[in-house]
């Protein structure tokens, strides 16, 4: 990489400890408390949990969001719970919880009938008022929500993704507890697993990378490989999934400065219009795009290879193939995608703004054709 100027900032408190989350009431010191959560963990008994925790200091729970969260579920979620006049929020779950947490923190700190989509256009002004504290304990290992800045939502009626960015939606604590991944379908084990191996593969191969990041994702990466096929094997091994639990936060701490790359463009209209659950839509064509990225590679990504402990880029990516092979990922992603061809009519959507051009290497759509379709036969669909 080239010495260049750079700079690196998180302010997230991260707390990792098997057993953290029963440390959650020491942590909260707001009276009023909202916690955003799915209907999962409300079955799973954590919802009682807390409310056993914190008694009268929950004004209210969200346990209905859903995965991919849209933005008018969330504007109605908004003004559910705005007269309960919450002073903090209490995500527990997987990015969709912690997204969906970000808006509603958002949207709760500026004036009532401020509109979701209008923030989301750049219509109404994001820095109005500061978003509410977040507490973030994720449930998944893979999407680093809890150390980003991002908050991520659909519009699933106009099939498109949108972003929220701004500093004041960095969550206030990251809590990292890995018993809470522990019991997690296998489906859901392997999507957020490759979610976390593509951030630290996309923030190395990153034009906005920086030293720091570079090393989170590696040591990530480095985590991710080795832990990933574990968990899927083992799935009560402890130490794997709290091995997989800080892979999922040290990519999300390279992401929170470099952002995604040409693998987060290529997947949302995969996600908007095939339902691919975002960690495989991100991740199906990390082997292609390595091989296209190694053509423009200063180095960074001969030491990554290097790092997890093969002897160049081309190795790696045959690494990742046997890696997709070993988890099945040809099986998760065939069970959404209906064939090549109807992947590759979207590639003239796949340049979303803010990502692909992040890309080390310049991609044109015909290029895109190319890694997708590499992608796509690789996994025989």
């Amino acid at each position: 990489m080239r010495n260049e100027t750079w700079t690196y900032n998180n302010p997230v408190r991260i707390l990792f400890d098997i057993g953290a989350a029963r440390r959650l009431s020491g942590l909260v010191e707001e009276s009023r408390v909202l916690v955003v959560t799915s209907a999962g963990f409300r079955r799973r008994g954590l919802v009682d949990n807390l409310e056993q925790t914190f008694g009268k200091r929950i004004v209210a729970v969200l346990d209905d969001v859903a995965p991919n969260p849209d933005v008018r579920d969330i504007q109605a979620q908004a003004e559910r719970v705005r007269r309960e006049d919450p002073a903090i929020l209490l995500a527990v779950g997987g990015g969709s919880v912690i997204d969906t947490a970000k808006a509603l923190a958002k949207l709760l700190g500026l004036p009532a009938g401020t509109a979701l989509d209008a923030l989301l256009a750049g219509t109404s002004r994001i820095d109005v008022s500061p978003a509410l504290p977040v507490i973030a304990v994720p449930t998944t290992a893979g999407t680093g929500a809890e150390v980003t800045p991002f908050g991520t939502v659909w519009d699933r009626a106009g099939k498109k993704k949108h972003s929220l960015a701004a500093n004041d939606l960095f969550p206030q604590h990251a809590i990292l507890d890995p018993e809470l991944t522990l019991g997690l379908p296998e489906s859901v084990t392997v999507a957020s697993g490759l979610d976390a191996v593509s951030h630290a593969l996309e923030s190395s191969w990153n034009r906005n990378a920086t030293p720091v990041s570079i090393g989170l994702a590696t040591r990530s990466l480095q985590q991710s490989i080795r832990n990933l096929p574990r968990v899927v094997e083992q799935p009560d091994n402890i130490e794997a999934r709290a091995a997989m639990i800080q892979a999922s936060t040290l990519a999300g701490l390279a992401i929170s400065q470099s952002r995604t790359a040409l693998a987060h463009a290529i997947s949302y209209p995969v996600t908007s219009n095939f339902e691919l659950p975002h960690g495989l839509a991100c991740s199906f064509t990390l082997p292609a795009l390595l091989r296209f990225n190694a053509a423009a590679d200063d180095g960074r990504l001969q030491d990554l290879a290097r790092s997890v402990g093969f002897r160049r880029p081309s190795e790696l990516a045959e690494g990742l193939s046997a890696l997709f092979e070993k988890i099945d990922v040809s099986k998760h992603v065939s069970r959404f995608v209906p064939d090549k061809e109807s992947v590759l009519a979207l590639s003239n959507q796949m340049f979303a703004p803010g990502r692909a051009e992040n890309n080390l290497r310049d991609a044109t759509e015909a290029d895109v054709r190319s890694i997708v379709t590499e992608a796509l036969d690789e996994l025989d669909i």
